[in-house]
């Protein structure tokens, strides 16, 4: 197989700020072809890009044997079903965050890939897998470092996709009018789909599944349908409190996490811009800053899809790991509104 052969489904800022910009610096990459129901955004992608073809209905893009594998950035509720038909499609499937928006979409979309088993599909969020923070992290809870951990704090949050919005139709030479993140007939879901999904990310792959969790989350700044905040405590299954957090209403983003551990204590954060971490040692009341990577390589989650369909390997960041993402959300939803602990099965 010579260069992997891709398409891009959705051409709004995600895909005009990450994914194209990564794609196309990497060698065994061909960007074949853009689709978005806006045929100015499409057609203007594909110019700034030099992508050869684009369309308006990516039933087509589909169609087209030459593409071997598609990602999927259109707005939430949407990327279940668009990523089950490029399965079907015999497509290679990169899905942008979160993977789907109810349990039923992200079930369905389990249950597509698992029939078409040599198609790779990559669920993001995939940012924290082989982040260097989180692997340093990950080494001092597995060699005991922290000993026992018995809560944890985990927050991604900034000021609200409204001034993204804005870039992205100023991109485009369009008026900028109410975000659809806003709108819950459009999202169904708001900051905790946005970036909740991160923090809850963060809290499974340090600490594992939950248990059952309680939430609590409201509309407090923004002129939205949708939740603008929202905290959540997630009992985990090895007896830890894991406190996760997000919000479109703070002043500027910030990821921050903390594990409380009896014989340490670990800090992570990207306040200053660059991620830093500092590590409480007991044993001597030390703290250490060790200096780490912001990351392994650059375009490190295409990379690791492009990889990965190259070398036939299953994708870090796989559809049951997406799933679960989507259990927790739709537990701390049904929490919130009914104002009770949820049991995850």
């Amino acid at each position: 197989m010579g260069k992997v052969s891709i398409g891009i489904i959705g051409c709004g800022g995600i895909a005009n700020y990450f994914h194209l910009p990564e794609l196309v610096q990497i060698k065994d990459v061909k960007v074949s072809a853009v689709a978005d129901i806006k045929k100015n955004r499409a057609k203007a992608t594909a110019l700034k890009f030099k992508v050869p073809k684009w369309y308006t209905d990516y039933e087509e893009l589909l169609e087209r044997g030459d593409i071997d594998a598609v990602v999927v950035a259109t707005p939430h509720p949407t990327h279940s079903p668009i990523a089950v038909d490029a399965i079907k499609a015999g497509k290679h499937v990169m899905i942008q965050k979160p993977m789907a928006t109810n349990v039923k979409d992200a079930n369905a979309l389990v249950e597509c890939a698992r029939k078409y088993k040599n198609v790779k599909v990559m669920a993001l969020p995939f940012v924290y897998f082989d982040n260097p923070s989180m692997k340093y992290i990950k080494s001092l809870l597995k060699n005991g470092h922290l000993g026992k951990v018995c809560m944890a704090r985990f927050r991604v949050a900034h000021g609200g996709p409204e001034k993204y919005q804005e870039g992205v139709a100023k991109m485009f030479k369009e008026k900028a009018g109410r975000t659809w993140f806003f709108d819950r007939e459009m999202a169904e879901g708001g900051a905790l789909f946005d970036m909740g999904v991160y923090s809850i990310t963060m809290a499974t792959l340090l600490l594992g599944k939950a248990r059952q969790v309680s939430s609590c989350m409201g509309t407090f700044e923004k002129k939205a349908t949708v939740e603008d905040s929202a905290a959540i405590i997630m009992e985990m299954e090895h007896g830890a409190i894991a406190v996760v957090e997000t919000a479109w209403t703070q002043a500027r983003g910030i990821d921050e996490a903390s594990l409380y551990g009896v014989k340490g204590i670990v800090f992570w954060d990207t306040a200053f811009g660059t991620p830093a971490v500092m590590y409480y040692r007991s044993s001597d009341s030390a703290w250490i800053a060790p200096q780490l990577q912001s990351e392994e390589e650059p375009q490190h989650a295409h990379r690791h899809f492009v990889k990965c369909i190259l070398e036939d390997k299953q994708p870090i960041g796989t559809v049951d790991e997406g799933r679960y993402l989507v259990q927790v959300m739709e537990a701390a939803k049904i929490s919130s509104r009914l104002g009770r602990v949820v049991k995850l099965h």
